[in-house]
């Protein structure tokens, strides 16, 4: 078991090079249009590397039983919370332009980059399998449910590009590797491992440029919002805590603390890509993301104390 100490050192260490992308695109050193060219090397390249290393082991038993515990844990808490998200958001008095966000802040987190980053932190080339298994039904229902609450009002939704994104390709030959007796030659499992490593100090880099390229005017106007708090807190812990009833099931640790740890992730970049596509209102979905990312320095190591205490 990853000790309390260690993981919040680890934790620390993270959110340093998070601290170092946000300096560097306030200085200017990393200019505006470098977080795209970071999304697209961890979209495209890093991430896909480190999902098909995680899932590029031997056909088990084991690990079908696993993905279909982790696949019964993301349905549900995704199921719960879209639910909970628009009856709450029905009862706020949020502007018309912002209700769509403020479902998407709490119910879609950062689990693809973030998510898989912790992940590996944790337990490894494990941890990376858990996270991908975990995140299988969830990129079905953000590349759906999450384009549709934007979409509902718009004319055409173009799904080849829903569908057909790297994180589900990549996924799908994962599991793909996963059901095969064998696994890919040394060299490959050795290049996968060097290209997708990187992804965890570049998705902390790509949050700190993120928020660092935000305007700190609008921003502060937004930290004003009660809506937006609620809905951070709702992503952040109580959404995640509604998977300990799994602890009673004998589900293991390391499946258990994968699930709330990826649940708990801090809001999803996407959302505010989602909302700007559909003009809606984007800086405020984007000020969701950037409360609950900050708000989660917090929020990751109580839920794993929790996990850490209770399983212990």
């Amino acid at each position: 078991m990853f000790s309390m100490l260690t993981f919040i050192q680890e934790l620390v260490l993270m959110y340093m090079i998070g601290l170092l992308g946000y300096l560097l695109r306030k200085k200017g050193i990393l200019q505006s249009g470098s977080e795209g060219v970071l999304t697209s090397l961890i979209l495209y390249v890093t991430l896909p590397a480190l999902i098909l290393y995680g899932m590029d082991i031997p056909f088990s038993i084991t690990s079908l039983k696993h993905f279909l515990w982790l696949s019964l844990m993301s349905f549900s808490i995704l199921t719960v919370s879209s639910i909970i998200a628009f009856l709450t958001v029905r009862r706020l008095r949020a502007g018309k332009l912002r209700r769509n966000a403020l479902e998407g802040i709490m119910i879609f987190g950062n689990q693809g980059f973030l998510g898989v980053a912790i992940s590996y932190l944790l337990f490894g080339k494990n941890g990376v399998l858990l996270a991908t298994l975990f995140n299988f039904v969830y990129l079905i229902f953000i590349w759906t449910y999450a384009i549709y609450l934007f979409a509902r009002a718009a004319e055409t939704i173009q799904w080849r590009k829903v569908f057909f994104n790297p994180g589900i390709l990549a996924t799908l030959l994962g599991l793909i590797l996963l059901l095969l007796p064998g696994t890919l030659p040394h060299v490959l499992q050795d290049t996968l491992e060097m290209l997708g490593k990187p992804t965890v100090p570049l998705s902390m880099l790509l949050i700190g440029v993120l928020l660092g390229g935000m305007n700190a005017k609008v921003l502060q106007q937004f930290v004003k919002d009660r809506y937006l708090w609620l809905a951070s807190l709702y992503k952040l812990m109580l959404f995640p805590l509604l998977l300990l009833p799994f602890y009673w099931l004998s589900v293991p640790f390391e499946l258990l603390t994968v699930a709330v740890i990826l649940a708990g992730m801090p809001s999803a970049p996407t959302i505010s890509i989602f909302a700007h596509q559909y003009r809606e209102d984007s800086s405020y979905a984007a000020a969701g993301v950037a409360i609950s990312t900050l708000l989660s320095i917090v929020t990751i190591p109580i839920l794993y104390g929790l996990l850490y205490i209770i399983m212990k």
